[in-house]
């Protein structure tokens, strides 16, 4: 699990089409390639609120989603599901998620690692992560 020799884009700026509707229209960020090329995507410290949405059709080949102290209260299927199986490794440190609901992976079966260090997890429903053979690496620190 990790951003390792890919491609990837650590995100300097997201422009949001609006509040309501969180879909990302454009990205400003540090990867020197074109979206096509892009495997990786890498938030640190932006204020969403809510899980940005349309990441997966601005870079169509992220395998691997960081996302770090972006004050994210609720995270759901309808968030994870668009990545579909490609998803490999979802890195969701210090946000403020409290549950984790069911079925939040079941569009993911290639997750091979989830990193949810520093959130507030007080709820995890049975069987979230039965869908996940490949799933090596799991941590909730912090919680």
């Amino acid at each position: 699990m990790g951003f390792g020799d890919k491609n990837g884009c650590h995100v300097q700026s997201v422009t949001l089409s609006s509040s309501e509707d969180r879909e990302i229209t454009s990205v400003n960020g540090d990867h020197g390639k074109t979206y096509d090329d892009v495997w990786w995507f890498r938030a640190d410290y932006r204020t969403f609120n809510n899980f940005p949405q349309n990441i997966q059709k601005v870079f169509p080949n992220i395998e691997d989603v960081f996302i770090n102290a972006a004050d994210i209260t609720t995270l759901t299927k309808a968030d994870i599901a668009p990545f579909g199986s490609q998803l490999r490794s979802f890195v969701f440190h210090y946000n403020n998620i409290e549950v984790l609901e069911e079925g939040l992976f079941d569009e993911n079966p290639n997750l091979e690692g989830i990193v949810l260090h520093g959130n507030k997890i007080k709820f995890v429903a049975s069987g979230v992560f039965d869908k996940l053979p490949k799933l090596r690496t799991l941590s909730f620190r912090e919680n």
